[in-house]
C-alpha cells in the first residue's frame, strides 16, 4: 500500500480544503457524517482498511479539522468542495458517504455533481422542512458548544442513552468542529427519497440490522426509490457496521458495477 499524501485544495468561494490521499486502486473519495474530520468521528479506521484495495481520499468537510468555510454556508458551497475532491481524487472516483455525509452525497448527486458510484451507509432524510432546530443549535452554540454537542447527539440525532454513555468527553478538536451542526441542520430538513427519483449513478445502500428503524426505513425508501439502487441490510449496531463487512458489501457491490480504473 502506497504512503499517505497530504494536501489542500481551494474551493471556487476560497475556502480551504484539507485532504489525504492513501492506497492503490480505483478511487472512492469519502465523506464523513456531522462535525468529524480527518481525524475525529466515528469511522476513523475504515480509510486504512478500503486502502488495501483502493485509493481511498477523505477530506475535512468545511467549518471542521484543516478546512474552512470563509462565506455565509449554503450546500452548494459543500457541493462545490466534493467536486474539487473528485478532482483530487482522479476521474472515476466513486463517493462513499456516511450519515449525514451521504445525505449530501444524494444531494450532490441530483444537483449535477460528476460522481460514477454512490456508496451509502444510513442516509437520513428529514421531510419536516422546519428551521426550529437550526435555530436552537444557533443559542445553545453561542452558550455551550459541550451542551450543544450533547442537545445535537440526544434530541437530533437521538442516539441511545446507552450508546452515548460510551462516548468519551469532547475533545478540543470536537469542540472546534461544532458549529458545524449548523450546515446539517440547514440542507437536512426538507429532504425526502422523492427528490432522488431522478438519479443514474449505481448506488449501494446500506443500513445495520440493529440501527434506529427510521434509517432502515431511508435506506428502503431511497432503495425503492433510485433506479440503479441495491439494498444491503448489514450485521452491525446502532448506526454503526464494522469496517470489514462495509469492505465486503463494497467489493460485492463493485464486482456487479466495476469502478473505471485507478486514480490519477
Amino acid at each position: 500500500m502506497s504512503a499517505t499524501t497530504s494536501g489542500v485544495t481551494t474551493s471556487p468561494d476560497g475556502a480551504r480544503i484539507g485532504w489525504s490521499r492513501r492506497g492503490e486502486g480505483p478511487a472512492i473519495v469519502m465523506i464523513g457524517c456531522v462535525m468529524a474530520s480527518r481525524t475525529t468521528g466515528p469511522q476513523l479506521s475504515l480509510p486504512g482498511v478500503l486502502a488495501e484495495y483502493y485509493t481511498v481520499v477523505t477530506y475535512d468537510r468545511r467549518g471542521t479539522g484543516e478546512s474552512t468555510s470563509p462565506t455565509v454556508y449554503r450546500v452548494e458551497r459543500e457541493f462545490e468542495d466534493l467536486a474539487a475532491i473528485l478532482e483530487v481524487a482522479g476521474s472515476g472516483a466513486a463517493v462513499y458517504g456516511f450519515s449525514s455525509g451521504a445525505t449530501l452525497a444524494l444531494l450532490a448527486a441530483a444537483h449535477g455533481v460528476q460522481i460514477p458510484q454512490l456508496l451509502l451507509l444510513e442516509p437520513p432524510l428529514v421531510p419536516d422542512p422546519s428551521p426550529g432546530p437550526l435555530e436552537e443549535a444557533r443559542r445553545r452554540l453561542a452558550v455551550d458548544r459541550a451542551d450543544a454537542r450533547r442537545w445535537f447527539d440526544e434530541s437530533v440525532t437521538g442516539i441511545p442513552a446507552d450508546v452515548r454513555a460510551q462516548f468519551p468527553p469532547p475533545s478540543p478538536a470536537d469542540l472546534a468542529n461544532a458549529p458545524a451542526m449548523l450546515h446539517e441542520l440547514t440542507f437536512l430538513p426538507g429532504t425526502s427519497a422523492a427528490q432522488f427519483a431522478d438519479l443514474k449513478q449505481p448506488t449501494l445502500l446500506m443500513a445495520s440490522e440493529s440501527t434506529a428503524p427510521f434509517l432502515i426505513r431511508c435506506a428502503q425508501d431511497l432503495a425503492a426509490t433510485i433506479p440503479d439502487a441495491q439494498l444491503r441490510l448489514l450485521p452491525g449496531s446502532w448506526h454503526g457496521v464494522d469496517d470489514v463487512t462495509l469492505l465486503g458489501a463494497i467489493d460485492g457491490f463493485v464486482s456487479d458495477y466495476p469502478m473505471t480504473g485507478p486514480a490519477t
